[in-house]
């Protein structure tokens, strides 16, 4: 009676032993029709469907016998293959060429090009990409392939490019005519242009580079496109075209250590007006960048970011854009800032160290109360090392219009919450970071001064904690008191609170020691619920 209960696929007990046998058997004869350069990858992969496959034949065998019969075990993987490949082949191929195609645009052309292999229908699909996107890098001259790649190219550019994405530099661009390819598609009506130039430096003798900062120059054809929507560059070099730019449908553009002819500012400046509708502009600031100052002056720039890295020169940077709502700053050594005009600005990220030795403090107090209007805000732990005087003394414009905050805290800079809170009155969602830095590390926390934000209007309260799996141990001994006094100092002067939100490493603290401390603290706020859960190291 209990036997007729049971599924008819699942009546043969099978063998634990004998399943383990024929996995093994399965993983073998996937290894040999499987090959990848990366073995680990593949291995893990080939395990995992070898399980698969093995449960695959326990559904499908009618007797034991049948399912351990190593005879014929090959052609019924290769009936379970043809019907996996139809499953995955056939929804695809119901789709309309033109549709496969968008979809290919998505993928290197090296990558789509591999497609031709699945039917003869893919064969010739990918030359109909309306799309090229290749790493010339990859190939120094004299090489075989070039006359193959320079055939495939003009295949493809028989018809209207869409998008154009490459990478060269100067062992390849004479070999594929690079300059000319990019002359021709902007000339066809390109939409999307990404290029980036790989450094070919000259080496002596003594392997000491001769042109460290070379930088390949752009056609002019780009600075009067009529079609291009989005610009990406990188490691090229601007140069005045003699002429008024011209970019009347560019909406994004990306400058990745771009350099500007003779260092003048005013070509990037004369290229920003010359895009009516930008709205997303990046500026990276790299090594030998030579551009002294940024200015941005755009009535439709929405997104704008500009970074630069640790040992980058100190730059200036003036943004004059009332549509701007999103701002992204992390330019580690600057000595002018600049905003005027952001009425919009919805949320800004700044991580940002300022260049104090030539920056005059009342540009930092400009700088702030140029961004006073924003609603968001994430800021980090070394902007706020830079900062906290200025919050401290009562130096900055009241953030009236913040509602969300994020903010990285040492424990050290702790002891200025309180003033820091004084900026933001109208406070509602405050995420907390806490990092652990090096000898900044204070033996007690005393926060008495209680801002106007948690009496009134701070809802929702985040304290995570930031570290690695070394930092939490040898932080622990001198972290929890710091931690759980941050979290009595919310708890017991938040009025309004609803919820909050505890994330620690169990490394530096256990479970058992919060929930002791939290029964000693006082809650204010009878509604507020306390969650805690745990980082992950």
């Amino acid at each position: 009676m209990e036997d007729s209960l049971v599924s008819p696929r699942f009546r043969f007990r099978y063998n634990v032993q004998l399943r383990q046998d024929l996995r093994s058997r399965i993983f073998a004869i996937l290894q040999r029709k499987f090959y990848s350069t990366d073995a680990a990858t593949l291995q893990a992969k080939l395990r995992t469907f070898s399980y698969h496959l093995e449960a695959k034949l326990v559904t499908l065998a009618k007797s034991e016998e049948e399912y351990s019969n190593l005879r014929d075990l090959e052609v019924r993987l290769h009936y379970i293959f043809k019907e996996l490949k139809d499953r995955c082949s056939c929804g695809i191929n119901a789709l309309p060429d033109s549709l496969i195609s968008q979809i290919l645009l998505w993928l290197p052309t090296k990558d789509s090009a591999k497609t031709s292999v699945l039917s003869t229908r893919w064969r010739n699909m990918w030359l109909d990409v309306p799309g090229l996107d290749f790493d010339f890098t990859s190939i120094t001259p004299p090489s075989s392939k070039a006359a193959a790649i320079n055939n495939v190219i003009e295949r493809l550019m028989e018809s209207r490019l869409q998008t154009l994405k490459m990478k060269y530099d100067d062992s390849n661009v004479y070999l594929f005519g690079i300059s000319n390819l990019i002359t021709t598609v902007i000339n066809r009506g390109v939409e999307h242009l990404d290029l980036e130039s790989g450094r070919c430096w000259n080496i002596t003798k003594d392997f000491t580079p001769l042109d460290l900062y070379k930088r390949r120059t752009l056609p002019l054809d780009i600075y009067k496109s009529k079609t291009l929507v989005s610009l990406k560059l990188g490691e090229v070099e601007l140069v005045n075209p003699g002429f008024v730019v011209s970019l009347p449908c560019l909406k994004l553009m990306q400058l990745e250590n771009v350099m500007c002819s003779n260092g003048d500012p005013l070509i990037l400046e004369k290229l920003i007006l010359g895009c009516p509708v930008l709205e997303d502009l990046t500026v990276g600031w790299g090594f030998g960048h030579n551009l002294p100052f940024l200015r941005v002056r755009s009535q439709t720039l929405k997104r704008f970011c500009v970074t630069s890295p640790h040992c980058a020169t100190a730059k200036g940077v003036e943004i004059d854009a009332p549509g701007l709502k999103y701002m992204n700053f992390r330019n580690d050594l600057t000595d002018r800032v600049v905003v005027k005009n952001l009425k919009s600005l919805f949320m800004i990220d700044i991580d940002a160290r300022f260049h104090l030795n030539t920056m005059k403090e009342r540009v930092i107090s400009d700088f702030l109360g140029g961004i006073s209007g924003v609603r968001h805000m994430i800021i980090s732990q070394p902007t706020l090392e830079v900062l906290h005087p200025y919050f401290k003394l009562g130096q900055v414009s009241k953030f009236r219009n913040l509602s969300r905050l994020e903010a990285s805290f040492c424990n050290l800079l702790l002891q200025v919450l309180p003033d820091f809170l004084q900026s933001f009155p109208n406070l509602k969602h405050l995420t907390l970071y806490l990092v652990r830095v090096k000898d900044q590390e204070p033996e007690n926390l005393k926060l008495t001064i209680v801002p106007r934000c948690l009496l009134s209007t701070l809802e929702c309260v985040e304290i995570k904690e930031e570290t690695g799996m070394k930092r939490a141990r040898n932080g622990k001994k001198h972290q929890k008191k710091i931690r759980m006094e941050a979290v009595r100092y919310i708890l017991e002067n938040s009025l309004v609170l609803k919820k909050l939100v505890l994330c620690f490493s169990p490394v530096t603290i256990k479970v058992s020691e919060i929930s002791k401390a939290l029964d000693t603290f006082r809650k204010r706020s009878p509604k507020c619920e306390i969650l805690i859960c745990w980082t992950s190291l």
